[in-house]
């Protein structure tokens, strides 16, 4: 007996999209936000800079002091990227699926800007003050550094004392390395003897404490011939503002002049490292 049916089986499909592997993005992480709500209406905001007072030698208590110079720096952030997604379906698209596209939409909204925002806050070691490199652990100054799970914790502490001649405040300190740093983290002996950094649960990127900073892990690493550039400061040494929040506007059919719904989304940003970010930011290098 050979039965032919098939055309009379039913097709079923799943109420819900297959889940699709999401990155992690730490930019935010290190980045300060106190410039978020200044742009109301304008797209830069004016952050002035004082010149430093400094003392003078008296050579006795009748003289007077010369008076200084006040010097002003008018540095400004401004707001100058914009990134923006749309997608059109047919109304008879969207009755016909019987999966609803906007929590997929609005995921995929969230990573691709997500992923604009690091690529604009990872590429600021281009203004940081400080480098470390090669010379770190023993190398040729200007090079990346080549890192093994037996120097990357000397490769650290330089880093600290890079910064601690910079007169960096000890604490929210942080170094955002790619997944092969990681790797030899994890695997370092001295990291095993005196730290828990391989016990850390992930979360936000961050994989633990090692030296008075945390690490962070990310694929977003911004990359110059042979040398990936990781980041490293205290505090939060990036600004970071945006006066178009991402969010997924949708247009009906009935607000259109065809039969399809927009699904549209956008975003506008600034990043800025300002001088007194630059003396707490350091331009990792490290060998591909």
């Amino acid at each position: 007996m050979s039965n032919n049916i098939t055309s009379l089986n039913a097709e079923a499909w799943s109420s819900v999209l297959q889940e699709v592997l999401r990155e992690r993005f730490i930019g935010k992480e290190i980045a300060n936000t106190k410039f978020e709500g200044n742009f109301d209406g304008t797209d830069k905001v004016h952050f002035p800079k004082m010149s430093k007072i400094t003392v003078q030698n008296l050579s006795s208590s009748y003289d007077s002091p010369a008076p200084q110079d006040l010097t002003v720096t008018d540095e400004q952030f401004v707001l100058n990227q914009r990134k923006a997604w749309a997608v059109k379906l047919s109304e008879e698209d969207v009755r016909q699926m019987k999966v609803s596209p906007n929590d997929q939409f609005i995921a995929d909204a969230a990573e691709s800007f997500a992923k604009a925002y690091d690529d604009a806050i990872l590429s600021q070691y281009l203004n940081a003050e400080h480098t470390a490199d090669a010379a770190l652990v023993g190398g040729t100054s200007g090079d990346g550094a080549s890192l093994t799970k037996d120097n990357i914790y000397q490769f650290i502490i330089e880093i600290g004392r890079l910064l601690d001649e910079a007169n960096v405040p000890q604490t929210d300190r942080f170094i955002i390395l790619s997944p092969k740093e990681k790797a030899l983290l994890l695997q370092s002996p001295a990291l095993v003897r005196s730290t828990k950094v391989g016990d850390k649960t992930i979360v936000s990127g961050e994989v633990g404490t090692v030296d008075n900073f945390t690490i962070y892990c990310s694929n977003n690493l911004k990359k110059a011939s042979d040398i990936r550039h990781a980041l490293a400061g205290g505090g939060r040494p990036v600004c970071f503002a945006a006066n178009i929040k991402p969010k997924v506007q949708i247009t009906p059919p009935e607000y259109r002049d065809d039969f399809v719904y927009l699904f549209k989304s956008q975003t506008k940003f600034g990043v800025k490292t300002f001088t007194e970010g630059a003396n707490r930011l350091v331009d990792v290098k490290i060998a591909e």
